[in-house]
């Protein structure tokens, strides 16, 4: 694999270690083509992260909550509040002429089915929420942004990616999160796929929050972005006391979706 570029290999790092659960550094090394120091690199990266584990030799993936789950298993998890976000999202903040970014969380994939059937168009890095395009809104113009796929999540990451979100003119882009850290802000698992959520919001007019309310009561590993570039979360039930302190010190606004 010549000439791989570092994010692209911690992406195959990340990928790798799903499907095989353990990693050994000498083996990795040959594989990728690059030096055994430029592995032990990566996983200490990673491992920092909290994506994985070092053990003798390699790395192990992790258990428990700070591995990042599925896009499958993700979906089938508070559904209805999801939806009734969805619902509440499109019809306050999506209109006539919008470029929509949707990123890949599961959260943002409901909105699909919320969406108006026409005169707005899409911008997405998650195949899911491409194919679910295709087949609930097929009127509709979506634009997939290029990359490496995450074999998890379905998402398309590292410099490539990036650099397509950060040339979108982007009327509204809809974010979600895995948990809430009440000094910081949203978190996410996976830094890869959090420098093309923040580049979506950067060339986007607003920036919506989508979360249910069960993820104010969990951690992840890394700051997804910080509150004062969110303009709106929308959410099933109200924040506790010190998330809704962060929001309006933030400046940003709560709409509770019921």
């Amino acid at each position: 694999m010549p000439n791989i570029t570092a994010t692209a290999r911690l992406q195959r790092i990340m990928t790798l270690v799903r499907d095989r659960e353990e990693l050994k550094a000498g083996d990795l090394s040959r594989e990728l083509g690059v030096t055994p120091m430029t592995v032990w690199r990566d996983f200490k990266l990673l491992a920092e992260q909290g994506l994985l584990r070092r053990v003798r030799g390699g790395v192990q993936m992790l258990g428990g909550a700070v591995s990042e789950p599925d896009f499958e298993s993700k979906t089938t998890t508070s559904t209805k509040a999801k939806a009734r976000i969805a619902v509440a999202a499109a019809k306050e903040f999506v209109s006539e002429g919008d470029v929509v970014a949707l990123e890949g969380g599961t959260t943002v994939a409901a909105l699909v089915n919320a969406l108006p059937e026409q005169r707005i168009s899409v911008i997405t890095n998650s195949l899911p929420i491409a194919l679910r395009m295709r087949a609930q809104r097929p009127a509709l113009p979506v634009r997939v942004i290029g990359g490496w796929l995450s074999a998890v999540s379905g998402n398309t990451t590292g410099p490539e990616a990036a650099k397509a979100a950060e040339m979108g003119h982007i009327s509204v882009c809809f974010l979600g999160a895995t948990g809430w850290d009440e000094e910081y802000g949203p978190m996410d698992p996976n830094p890869l796929e959090i420098e093309v959520k923040r580049a979506l919001a950067a060339a986007s007019n607003q920036v919506v929050l989508l979360m249910d309310s069960q993820k104010f009561h969990t951690r992840s590993v890394s700051v997804m972005i910080h509150p004062r570039r969110i303009h709106a979360l929308v959410t099933d039930a109200p924040p506790p006391d010190a998330v809704m302190k962060r929001l309006q010190a933030a400046g940003v606004r709560v709409l509770i979706a019921m």
